[in-house]
């Protein structure tokens, strides 16, 4: 194993952020990365699912409506790609834990979201 392969195979997964709002991905991206995570960004389910297919995340914070492939259509397209990844769902739906039922996530958070929850459920959650 030369010296990048082991440098490769002790880097952190990414937590993978998705939302079409660019200034609630922004800030959660900020939070996370201020508190030691390696993240990486999609605007939008498509570009999720091209984010997945470079390099499995070791958790994702999802946003449950974005145009395109929403949050339970990425979910179920997820669980045919990969094994088993840790959602958190943030919503701002009136019903935020059947968003998360549906999208078979760990945990949800409401929008507007508490950061130090937010990390808290990523540590928690993320493998």
């Amino acid at each position: 194993m030369g010296a990048f392969d082991a440098v490769r195979k002790r880097r952190p997964r990414p937590i993978l952020v998705v939302d079409d709002d660019t200034a609630i991905r922004d800030s959660t991206s900020q939070i996370l990365t201020d508190s030691g995570f390696r993240v990486v960004e999609a605007r939008d389910g498509a570009e999720a699912l091209r984010a997945i297919d470079v390099e499995q995340p070791a958790l994702i914070v999802l946003d449950v409506q974005m145009p395109g492939i929403d949050g339970p259509a990425f979910a179920r397209e997820l669980q045919t790609r990969l094994r088993r990844v840790p959602l958190v769902i943030l919503t701002g739906v009136p019903d935020p834990k059947r968003e998360a039922d549906r999208c078979n996530a760990e945990a949800f958070l409401r929008k507007p979201f508490d950061a130090d929850e937010l990390v808290r459920l990523v540590r928690k959650f993320a493998s």
